[in-house]
Parts: C-alpha cells; structure tokens; sequence
C-alpha cells in the first residue's frame, strides 16, 4: 500500500502515477470568497507558450495536453503522459473573484488543501494543506507538477500573490484583454518581461453536463437574450444499393418557460406558438428553419428587461423530421448578452435512439442569469417533461 506523503511548503516528491485527480478543498464558510481554481501550462522559460496553455473556468480543457478543470468540483484532472514534451510544469494557482474591490483576502479562507489521487485507483499520493489565515493576498501559487529527468514530481509552493487572476496570468506571460474587473496591479514576484499572448474571452463554452455559469446584470440590465441553433445542414448519405434517398433533418430550438408566479408554457413552432418579445410571454421565436441551411439557424429573443419576473426557461431541440442522428447534426446552441461573452453549448454525448434534447437551464438567481449545460435525450416532450417537472399536457401538433 502506497503511504500518502504529506508536504510543507517547498517540499517536492516523486508522483507514481501518470494519471492525477487533484482537488482543493477550502476551509471557507459558505458566505466566504468565490474561489476560481487555474492551471498554467509552462516551458522551460516558465511562460506559457500560447493562448490554450491557460486552463480556466472559461477555457476549462486542454485535451491534447491531458488537462481538464473541472470548476464546480475544484478539480483538475491531469494525464501527465499525454503532456507534451514543451511543457516542463504545471501550475496549480487559486484566486479570489474581484477580491480587491470586495476587500476580501485568503485569511478569510483560513486554509487551503491540496490532495492529490491516483485517477484510476483513486489512492491518495499526496497533500498539502496551507494555513492561509494571514494571507491578505487575492492569488495563491499552491502547487507546481514539474518534469525531472523524465519523470514528473511535485512541488509545494504556497506563494501569495497580489492581485487577482489578471496579474497573476500576466506573469505567467498571458495577456486577457477581457476578464476581471478588478485594475490590474504589479506582483509581488518581478519576473523577466514577456511577450504577451492573446487571449480571447469572447466566447466560452461550456464542455461538461450539469457546468454552470452566471452572467451578471450590468446598469443597463442583461438586454436582450439572444439563444441560436445551429445545425449541419448537410444530410445524411445513404449506404447500399437500396439504401433510402438522403433527407435533411428537420431540426426545431423551442423552450419551456416558468414565471416567479408559477405561469408555465412553451414557445414552438410546433403549433404555431412563436411567443411574443414585447408581451406575456416575453419570449419569441424567429423563424423555422426547416433545412438547417438558414446561416443565421434559428433564435430564440427572451426580453431581459422582464427577467426578474421569470423563474426559469429550458431550452431544448427536436427532431420534427428525419431519422435522429444526433452526432451528423453537430448542433451547437450559443447564448449572448449585452456586454456579456457568448455562452456556447454543444449537442454531445449522442443518443440517436432520441428525438428531443434538453439543451440548457436558464435560471434567475437572485436577479443574475444561470446558464447550465443539460445536453439530456428524450422521446419526446412529456418525458422530458416529467423529468424537469414542468407539469404541462401535451396534444399531437403539427407545423
């Protein structure tokens, strides 16, 4: 049985495993800081060599490097003998959201532990747990995971940082150009100029079921909330000598809404219920697009300036016509905002024995926008129906 090693700061030891579950786990309350968990990528100078070598809540998967974030958990998931070569270490940072406009540092979070796992036995290989209780700093360097002499090994570092996620990514030669609101000040480390990477925030996507993000309203409100599908309006070709003529998919965006005062209802084109963006229901729907040709696809207007009087909204996709085949379709559904970055989601994990998909939760929290990714395949409206628990009665329709 392999012994846990427990580190102090600047303590390093030899990973057995290739394969890592790496969590962090806080001692904050409920009420205390938001907390973003990051990773960078790095070269031998100590920078990242380009824009993908930030893994972050919105750029949470580096998939040819054998990195994954998974934000909700405050775990990374690291398949180290799938990193490549270029990347000497990765490092494993923690911050706090707008700590400083808020006055909020890690003494607040009292401690921060890092465990990390054998990801296919789930044995646990070592931890490190930093007393942070007088930490005034918004950033902390917990941990690197370095290469010596082939092989990869652990580092406990448990260096503050001054801040925030900006300058914290700046010194390791990144340069967002959106992001933080909070002003951008110089780290406590002086490390050699670099040149900056562009980064590009304006658009993220959500990779995982059941990954949420939340949208901010601003003064002027959340505006207009634009939801679009797109599809691949290419058919499916047929095999054989008496394979069927190749049709197009018929593919519809809907939703079903809920009000604050338990109003319920849908918005289709599926007996002609388009909604309406100035009045009850606040919701409507452009067109049909019958062909998935559409460049624009289809989109869904939900009137922002009403939202605190919604509940929630789930939007989903059907099959009107066509045999499923949800992987050919590559469907994507992309939310945007006023001033805010385009949330993207994509029909995956297919179920082609499906014709309906649940595709994204729209919740009102606290006045902000939710948005969590579903991607859930169903038979048909009442079984999707049951399973978010809607309660509405459905007749045969027909467009």
């Amino acid at each position: 049985m392999y012994n846990r090693i427990d580190l102090v700061a600047g303590q390093n030891c030899p990973l057995p495993a290739s394969a890592l579950h790496v969590t962090v786990a806080t001692g904050r309350k409920i009420s205390g800081p938001d907390l973003d968990l990051s990773a960078f990528l790095l070269n031998a100078q100590g920078k990242v060599s380009r824009d993908d070598d930030f893994v972050f809540y919105n750029q949470p998967v580096r998939a040819d490097q054998g990195v994954e974030l998974e934000a909700e958990q405050n775990r990374l998931t690291l398949h180290l003998g799938r990193t490549q070569s270029e990347v000497t270490k990765i490092a494993l940072t923690i911050t706090i959201t707008d700590g400083q406009a808020k006055g909020q540092g890690f003494a607040e979070v009292q401690q921060v532990t890092v465990l990390v796992k054998d990801f296919l036995t789930g044995i646990e290989i070592a931890s490190f747990a930093l007393d942070t209780s007088k930490n005034q700093e918004t950033a902390l360097i917990l941990a690197e995971f370095y290469r010596h002499q082939d092989k990869w090994k652990l580092r406990a570092v448990g260096q503050g940082f001054i801040g925030g996620l900006q300058p914290l990514a700046e010194f390791y030669g990144v340069d967002i150009s959106e992001g933080e609101s909070s002003p951008a000040q110089q780290p406590t480390l002086s490390p050699e100029p670099a040149p900056p990477q562009k980064l590009n925030l304006s658009k993220i996507t959500l990779e995982k079921r059941g990954q949420s993000i939340s949208l901010e309203k601003n003064r002027e409100g959340l505006g207009e909330i634009l939801v679009n599908l797109n599809w691949n309006a290419v058919p499916v070709k047929s095999t054989g000598l008496f394979g069927r003529k190749a049709e197009g998919i018929d593919l519809d965006l809907a939703c079903l809404w809920e009000f604050q005062d338990g109003a319920r209802g849908a918005v289709q084109a599926l007996g002609g219920h388009f909604g309406n963006l100035r009045q009850f229901p606040f919701i409507e729907l452009d067109q049909d697009d019958r062909s998935g040709r559409s460049v624009g696809g289809e989109t869904m207007r939900i009137n922002g300036s009403h939202w605190q009087e919604f509940s929630r909204v789930l939007i989903f996709a059907f099959i009107y016509e066509g045999v499923p085949n949800w992987s050919h379709v590559d469907a994507v559904i992309t939310i945007k905002c006023k001033n805010q970055p385009a949330i993207e989601v994509r029909l995956d994990s297919h179920r082609n024995d499906q014709f309906m998909c649940a595709i994204a939760m729209l919740e009102n929290v606290n006045g902000q926008l939710r948005i969590t990714k579903l991607v859930d395949y169903f038979s048909g409206h009442q079984q999707m129906d049951h399973a978010y628990g809607w309660c509405l009665n459905y007749v045969a329709g027909s467009k």
